[in-house]
């Protein structure tokens, strides 16, 4: 199953390679473009993907079916965890990125088992920071910043950070 399973990525992976060519202006002389990151990627997602093809042939592995239970996908973390990041994906253009975050961040803690809500919800709070301050302030990529009173937050932070760029 982890072989045809891995085999299915590879292929999905090789078309993700040319579609963010086709998909992606074209670099200048002086830079690589917005094609050039995702390729990588991609091509190391597909190189590992082969050495776990090639490591589950020689040990054997793939001669012994393991039956699947269905029920207790549905019922286990693994599926709730998925539900909880398309939860998150899907709700961030109106809740925004700090928002929308921070609970999944917390969410995601209670799922792992996590009984200090204190430490939680800290947990989730500063690693919502750094990830914001990393992405919006380090690397100038925009995030979301949702509709209503969440794009005030995010214009909120925004501004604090451009404060602190401009070393005030």
């Amino acid at each position: 199953m982890d072989i045809i399973f891995s085999i299915g990525l590879i292929l999905f992976n090789i078309y993700c390679f040319f579609l963010v060519g086709v998909e992606s202006p074209a670099p200048t002389l002086t830079e690589l473009g917005a094609a050039f990151w995702p390729r990588i990627i991609i091509v190391l997602m597909v190189i590992l993907l082969l050495i776990n093809v090639v490591k589950q042939i020689k040990s054997g592995n793939h001669k012994n079916c393991e039956k699947i239970n269905i029920g207790e996908f549905f019922k286990g973390k693994l599926f709730i965890g998925m539900v909880l990041i398309i939860f998150m994906a899907t709700s961030m253009p109106y809740i925004g990125f700090v928002t929308g975050c921070f609970i999944f961040l917390a969410a995601y803690g209670i799922l792992l088992g996590e009984r200090n809500i204190i430490k939680l919800l800290l947990n989730s709070l500063i690693i919502t920071l750094i990830l914001y301050i990393l992405f919006q302030g380090l690397l100038d990529i925009r995030l979301e910043r949702g509709i209503g009173i969440f794009r005030s937050l995010a214009l909120g932070f925004e501004g604090i950070l451009l404060n602190i760029r401009r070393g005030l």
